[in-house]
């Protein structure tokens, strides 16, 4: 049996006007749940895994199964996912075609006998194609209503696309949290790299960070580092970034989504971003 919370602080009154969001994590779940219509209504949680020695699809359905809350006829659900393979393939190449993006996958990843997926990114001009399992997609489907799937990088490379609508300087987007540093660099109003790293501790992610950062050939003096996520690891990271970088700072918050509530800043960002990314 999986862990739960108390599910009647989650059940609402007509849920198909109310947006589910779940994130996926290696060992546990974390979700928001809103509604459009209500100011002050973000609710937000994670479902920590009983067993992770148990396959991972059997975790994530023991995690929902025990939580009937999740299973309310919400309005819209979304689900953000990991993936060790993707590639980011830019509409020069495919033309936002499934067919042509699972082309390119399969020529990486030839031996990948996983579900491929496809997300298209229409501000950054690309598709990001990963793996998803059979299984967990299967269940997916099933069990919510038309559910988006989409991986991690998705909403993170349209938001901040979009934020950088109007921006000059070339931009580094760091999100830590889930044991990750998901990174995505902005040069000239183009995608220049997005990629997500596993790290231990705020070491290794100063180090992620810093390595992307010169890859990218970045000007310390001259282009901005803005970081968003975990509170403890953002702490840790911030004074030693700004040791090295002259323009660090945390992201700001969307103005526009404040009115969920005051808690919203605690919630898990890239799932409270994802009405800003539609």
């Amino acid at each position: 049996m999986g862990k739960t919370v108390d599910n009647t602080i989650f059940e609402v009154s007509h849920p198909e006007v109310w947006s589910l969001a779940l994130r996926l994590c290696a060992d546990r779940l974390k979700f928001t749940i809103h509604s459009d219509s209500n100011d002050n209504s973000l609710m937000f949680g994670e479902l920590p895994f009983a067993d992770t020695s148990c396959c991972y699809a059997s975790c994530i359905e023991a995690a929902v199964y025990d939580n009937p809350f999740l299973l309310q006829s919400f309005g819209k659900t979304s689900v953000v996912t990991g993936s060790d393979r993707f590639l980011l393939v830019p509409d020069e190449m495919a033309g936002g075609d499934d067919d042509e993006c699972q082309r390119y996958y399969d020529c990486i990843y030839p031996d990948d006998r996983r579900n491929v997926a496809v997300n298209h990114i229409v501000e950054a001009g690309l598709s990001i194609v990963y793996g998803i399992d059979r299984n967990i997609e299967s269940f997916l489907r099933r069990t919510f209503y038309n559910p988006q799937i989409m991986h991690c990088l998705t909403p993170l490379l349209t938001f901040f696309k979009r934020k950088d609508a109007y921006g000059g300087r070339n931009k580094m987007f760091v999100y830590v949290d889930n044991g990750t540093a998901e990174i995505v660099v902005l040069k000239s109003g183009r995608v220049a790299f997005a990629n997500v790293f596993p790290f231990n501790c705020a070491d290794d992610a100063f180090y992620f960070i810093a390595n992307a950062w010169q890859h990218c050939e970045l000007s310390q003096n001259d282009d901005e580092l803005h970081v968003v996520g975990d509170n403890a690891v953002r702490q840790e990271l911030l004074p030693r970034l700004r040791e090295t970088m002259s323009n660090v700072a945390q992201v700001i918050f969307p103005a526009e989504m404040m009115r969920l509530g005051e808690n919203v800043t605690a919630a898990p960002f890239d799932l409270t971003i994802l009405p800003l990314c539609e």
